[in-house]
């Protein structure tokens, strides 16, 4: 059953409380001329992040710094902690070289494809299908709403009992808010509604967009996070809990790396080793201190974020791990063999083994109950027990499946792949809500934390949906 109450942090706590008092349009700085290449990370010593009192103390409750005797200081001298850096023009990968070449397993667009027709929706659906025209992003697009009534926990919808929860609820509508123009393919997308920035990985790197101001389609990220090693790129990334730390993984890197988004400048605070090994899929617990990773050759890492070291491998896909989450003590993996895995990390045993007629491409972990999610390569999708060998189909899409995430009160889960759809599905019966069109397969997609925004990869774009309940 649902929780009735959200665990909350202290950090988080105050930040609800400052937004209930007033809500604040964080204002964009303007585009500047960067006379230098850019050859490596490069931040000012004193960068223009905050322009009123309100949103330096925000983070500085977010970066647990917070003094509560610290005066407003002079915007000109004060040393500003954060995401931010001065907004420059791209460019900073060489277009000469192409340092990523193509991934074999994952599936590829074919060279001329067409949106299938939308099916008949489940009468038992209440909203209807939204079947929007397909195309690029024009300026009927929003700004994204950062109400206070946007962080309670309220449901205000004339139709609703009293008392009901909107962690209870199924979405009744999506509104693409913003574009963000990454400009290469995204691979992996995270999306961060406590510090309002969205992640985008491409090959080259990760790009930092900040979702306040009036933009419908952006072009210039904040930050951008660019691939140094030559003849490495990236394939996964990975926003922690607390949306603290950023991890990033992928194909002929030494290390994984941990970019830490608390500190005043964006750096790398970790690097856990994996030199020989080609990362694909990255997950965290950061209550014990432990981050994993799975590779193409079928291991699967522990790290102790402590000190760095390699706490154990796991192995034992011979195709290779594609998909990987972990819930308490028990590690999922699905591979391309078609056959789930359950690992216990406190034992050494052989892993629990479930197999499927489809190799699996992703994975996605109920937050309330013992369920876990699987998008599989045929576009089946399927709830298999955590607690026992139960199992049952909750749908299909008409392509490859990609990327799946549940909601975070378990309500509802987002689909994409290669059919160039956005699904939003209900559990337990997977019933289809409604669907949105991209213009090209959608790679990848995240789900913020508060429930109210989508962020999905198609293409070499990233596109900023808006949840209406």
């Amino acid at each position: 059953m649902p929780r009735q109450a959200e665990d909350r942090t202290p950090q988080e706590s105050s930040f609800e409380d400052i937004m209930a008092t007033r809500s604040s349009d964080w204002l964009r700085r303007p585009l500047e001329a960067d006379d230098q290449p850019e050859t490596q990370l490069f931040w000012d010593k004193e960068p223009w992040f905050w322009h009123d009192t309100l949103t330096e103390q925000l983070w500085r409750i977010f970066a647990g710094v917070h003094d509560e005797k610290a005066k407003p200081r002079d915007r000109q001298t004060e040393q500003a902690p954060g995401l931010g850096q001065e907004r420059k023009a791209l460019g900073s990968c060489d277009p000469g070289a192409d340092p990523c070449p193509g991934d074999a397993s994952t599936p590829r667009p074919p060279e001329t494809s067409s949106s299938p027709a939308n099916g008949s929706q489940d009468r038992n659906t209440r909203c209807s299908v939204v079947q929007e025209p397909p195309g690029r992003a024009s300026p009927f697009l929003q700004s994204i709403s950062w109400d206070p009534e946007d962080f309670e926990d309220t449901w205000k919808r004339p139709d609703a009992l009293p008392g009901q929860s909107k962690r209870l609820a199924i979405p009744c509508k999506l509104e693409k808010m913003r574009i963000l123009a990454h400009g290469e393919l995204v691979v992996a997308t995270a999306i961060s509604s406590f510090t309002r920035h969205v992640f985008t990985c491409g090959r080259r790197g990760v790009k930092v967009w900040s979702l306040t101001g009036q933009v419908a389609e952006d072009r210039f990220p904040e930050s951008h996070l660019p691939v140094q090693t030559p003849g490495a790129f990236l394939r996964t990334c990975l926003l922690s809990s607390n949306s603290r730390s950023l991890l990033t993984g992928g194909y002929n890197l030494a290390s994984v790396s941990v970019w830490d988004l608390a500190a005043p400048s964006l750096h790398v605070k970790e690097q856990l080793p994996c030199a020989g090994l080609n990362c694909q899929a990255l997950d965290a617990n950061l209550d014990a201190n432990l981050a994993f990773a799975s590779f193409t050759n079928g291991v699967i890492r522990i790290w102790d974020l402590r000190d760095h070291s390699v706490v154990r491998d796991l192995t034992g896909y011979p195709d290779g791990v594609k998909s990987m989450v972990v819930k308490g003590y028990n590690i999922w993996t699905g591979g391309l063999d078609a056959c789930l895995r359950c690992w216990d990390q406190r034992t050494i045993m052989n892993p629990l083994e479930y197999q499927f007629e489809s190799q699996i491409m992703s994975l996605s972990h109920s937050p309330q109950e013992d369920w876990l999610l699987l998008g599989m390569a045929n576009g089946q999708q399927w709830l298999q027990s955590t607690s026992g060998s139960q199992r049952h189909m909750v749908g299909q899409k008409d392509g490859v499946i990609l990327s799946t995430k549940f909601s975070p009160f378990g309500q509802w889960w987002a689909s994409v792949g290669m059919d160039d759809f956005l699904g939003v599905y209900s559990m337990p019966t997977g019933t289809k809500v409604f669907q949105v069109p991209e213009t090209s397969p959608i790679t990848c997609c995240d789900v913020s934390s508060n429930n109210r925004l989508i962020v999905t990869g198609s293409g070499e774009h990233a596109s900023v949906y808006q949840i209406t309940y």
